[in-house]
């Protein structure tokens, strides 16, 4: 099964958010759900992203890293996005 674009979403979201609580209301969804999805995502990446103490989550150097990775990608879905408004623009 290969990572999809759903399983960047659910980490970005508990990255950013701070927990799976606060992701699920953002993402509407519920905390099992994201947990799930965070725990295949792991698994598929061969990666320990969050340890888990008390009830919460604590991103580790490897979860610190990727997300890096992910906002850079985040980042290029943006310009994607104002460079096909500019073509649109530029076609009309």
């Amino acid at each position: 099964m290969p990572i999809t674009l759903r399983h960047v979403e659910v980490f970005h979201a508990i990255m950013t958010a701070g927990s799976l609580t606060k992701a699920a209301e953002v993402m509407r969804t519920s905390q099992p759900t994201l947990s799930r999805e965070l725990a295949t995502l792991e698994r598929l990446l061969n990666l320990k992203l969050f340890e888990r103490r008390s009830r919460r989550l604590f991103a580790t150097e490897k979860a610190l890293t990727l997300h890096a990775e992910v906002k850079r990608s985040y980042f290029g879905l943006e310009q994607l996005m104002h460079a096909a408004e500019a073509i649109r623009h530029n076609a009309n």
